[in-house]
């Protein structure tokens, strides 16, 4: 491919970023409305989440899994709740969707998204190909009545459904920084 045609792939994915990011997902968790616990927005963030999803499954890997004390919860041990973020008529709103058990990181896709698992406004999204949600573990905030197992959290995936990761929101110690996916555009650049 010529180097024009590279660099008017470039120019174009470059112009194009800017608005995808704030039309389809916060940069920060400020505006956020978080449906249960609304404090754990401002817990601080010791574990870096990684997302992935597929073969009916999704993973969410986070090296505190092993490391938060347990908390028994509706007569299970548990150590995190898995959120998501999902926008409902251009306002994101955070809830819990599932309990994580000790080195626990995989649940069903079907969990996320559909009846159940969310609490209103989210109880009852469908999950949609090519939409953008975000997601997070945090201690167990989930009907907490006797207190936290840990005040702690991930930072937030920002996650396009059928495709993967495409950023991410906070790192560790709080500080806030949205991290966007490379461009396939730019790699054309140190292609032959």
């Amino acid at each position: 491919m010529n180097l024009i045609k590279k660099l008017t792939l470039v120019l174009l994915a470059t112009l194009s970023i800017p608005q995808i990011a704030s039309a389809a997902y916060p940069d920060d968790l400020s505006d956020v409305i978080f449906i249960e616990s609304p404090d754990v927005k401002n817990w601080p963030i010791t574990t870096q989440l990684t997302v992935t999803a597929g073969g009916g499954n999704i993973t969410m890997d986070y090296d505190k899994k092993n490391s938060w004390p347990i908390s028994s919860r509706l007569g299970r041990c548990c150590v995190a709740n898995a959120w998501g973020i999902i926008m409902i008529n251009g306002i994101p709103h955070a809830g819990t969707w599932e309990y994580l058990r000790p080195g626990q990181t995989v649940k069903k896709e079907t969990a996320f998204g559909g009846c159940c698992h969310f609490r209103g406004p989210i109880g009852n999204f469908n999950r949609v190909n090519g939409e953008v949600y975000g997601f997070m573990v945090s201690g167990v905030a989930r009907d907490n009545l006797d207190g936290n197992n840990i005040r702690e959290r991930s930072n937030v995936i920002v996650f396009r459904w059928g495709v993967g990761t495409i950023g991410s929101i906070d790192t560790i110690g709080n500080e806030t920084a949205s991290v966007p996916a490379p461009s396939p555009a730019i790699q054309l650049l140190f292609e032959d």
